[in-house]
């Protein structure tokens, strides 16, 4: 958020993206953006260098566009005038962590022009932990539309139907209503069964049977290995009929390449020839491994000792290492002091989930609009379909030309239903679950104090990161955004002990422009 709006004569990047040619079509186009962003430069006397564009999700790190103009601006004399980026909103420019670091480490100013935000390395901290609190729900927002493409492929598997790439023996096609099927490919549907048939013998090994395959003309679709790829085929129960998908055993309804008899055959020589031991289980240490030694660098080991106390030392510990012993309690004890750096004032929490969500009115308006233009879509095909069939009943247009046109308008009404249940299912969630990180935060003292082991160590992997223990303290990298989480937690706790009021913590981490400052929340 800006304090000094006087941008004349500044010089600046544009940045614009698309995740994907569809959207292209669902109203978030290139040219819209740039329009918006070049009018935004205008109005503010700002001169635009350079102009970059991806067509590419911003869901992993990196793009084509995005690299070339970080590129272009660590080129830049740290003198130079261009050190401002001109982007749409905080999803256009990331939504994954990485890209947020790098552009962080740029130092230079951002500004979100549909979100009325601009950010810059003199921002004050609070505006920053706002900001990658926001960076986070973004990243949300991707994983929830991941989550219905996972959602989809689930209840295909409940349907019968194998929701991945097709194996061996196989190939994927359009089924009737749409859903991509498996059928037997006709060239290799053969040579997959006769490679059970030569295994069930007992006569032949991995190498062997995938040599005689490749011979009679089997292409491999996955790469690695041969022996590793016939070992995963020989396994697949998909051959005979089931399969499983995600922990689930699910009926297959494709057609079946060998019998279950088969199967089980070459699944008893399989563990005849590969039987192993059963491996040792391990007692549940909640700290294994996760822990380095500050003098050398070494995993902290643990052990247990008289079958109930638990110790961690350094791997070289042994005269190599200055650092001795550590009761795994004194380890938790130390967990719980820093988790408790997440923990902000009640009243100072509240206020930080009330402008959060405020803030986002302009970005849920802006789904809302996608979805409103995405159905106004729809309903144009819909009445053209409605159209068509009237003039196919009157004579106007043959049959077969109506059955081509509304299967092609069908096609793109499922595509068009299907991104508007995407964008209202995360929509839904999206904000909610990057309050509820809020909440985790303020609650992991709770948390990790009533968990078993297996769950405090989940819950520090994914608050804590590169710890290590040395000279009897402990000293971690908090990932982000908890990292930011505790330092403005920490600062607000060190001011109010300090004498700072409630409503003075919350006018002192808020801009002059900032809308929260004259909030009503500020007078209760």
């Amino acid at each position: 958020m800006a304090r000094d709006t006087n941008y004349q004569g500044i010089e600046a990047v544009l940045y614009a993206r698309v995740s994907s040619d569809e959207q292209e079509k669902e109203g978030f186009s290139i040219p819209a953006q740039q329009k918006l962003l070049r009018g935004y430069a205008a109005d503010n006397g700002i001169r635009v260098l350079r102009e970059f564009v991806d067509v590419e999700t911003a869901k992993v790190a990196g793009r084509t566009g995005f690299n070339e103009m970080v590129d272009f601006l660590k080129r830049q004399d740290r003198g130079s005038r261009c050190r401002t980026i001109l982007v749409e909103k905080t999803d256009r420019l990331y939504r994954n962590l990485r890209d947020y670091v790098t552009i962080d480490e740029l130092d230079v100013n951002i500004h979100f022009v549909k979100e009325s935000v601009v950010l810059s390395p003199d921002s004050h901290s609070s505006e920053k932990f706002v900001h990658g609190i926001k960076v986070l729900m973004a990243k949300q927002y991707v994983d929830n539309l991941g989550e219905e493409v996972k959602k989809g492929m689930r209840e295909k598997a409940e349907q019968g139907i194998w929701p991945s790439k097709a194996p061996l023996g196989y190939k994927n096609v359009e089924g009737p209503d749409g859903k991509k099927i498996i059928i037997p490919d006709p060239v290799t549907a053969e040579i997959v069964k006769r490679m059970f048939e030569r295994y069930a013998t007992g006569n032949y090994s991995l190498e062997e049977i995938g040599r005689l395959a490749i011979a009679e003309g089997l292409v491999l679709k996955r790469d690695g290995s041969l022996r590793a790829v016939i070992q995963y085929t020989l396994k697949l129960p998909l051959y005979y009929g089931d399969f499983r998908w995600k922990g689930k055993w699910y009926q297959g309804i494709q057609t079946p390449l060998i019998t279950k008899e088969l199967w089980d055959k070459v699944q008893t020589i399989r563990s005849q020839r590969y039987n192993r031991k059963p491996r040792r289980v391990r007692h549940n240490f909640a700290f294994a491994r996760m822990i380095r030694c500050g003098h050398c660098g070494c995993a902290l080991v643990d052990e247990l000792k008289k079958a109930k106390y638990t110790y961690y030392h350094c791997t070289y510990y042994r005269g190599k290492c200055p650092e001795s012993f550590v009761r795994e309690d004194v380890l938790e004890q130390k967990f719980v002091e820093i988790l408790g750096r997440l923990q902000f004032d009640g009243q100072v929490l509240g206020w930080v989930k009330q402008a959060l969500r405020e803030s986002h009115v302009d970005e849920q308006r802006f789904r809302e609009e996608a979805v409103a233009r995405l159905q106004d879509e729809y309903n144009k095909l819909q009445k053209r379909i409605d159209a068509m069939y009237v003039d196919k009943l009157d004579g106007k247009v043959g049959a077969r030309f109506f059955d081509q046109k509304s299967a092609e308008w069908w096609e793109e009404q499922a595509s068009l239903r299907r991104s508007i249940e995407d964008h209202e299912r995360a929509n839904q969630s999206y904000m909610e679950e990057g309050i509820a990180l809020l909440d985790l935060a303020n609650r992991a003292v709770e948390l990790f104090e009533k968990q078993p082991a297996g769950e405090k160590r989940r819950l520090l992997d994914f608050v804590l990161s590169n710890c290590t223990w040395a000279n009897g303290e402990l000293t971690p990298e908090f990932r982000q955004p908890f990292d930011m989480i505790a330092l403005e937690a920490t600062a607000c706790a060190k001011e109010k002990v300090a004498g700072a009021s409630f409503g003075d913590l919350c006018q002192a981490r808020l801009p002059e422009s900032n809308p929260f400052r004259n909030h009503s929340l500020f007078f209760e």
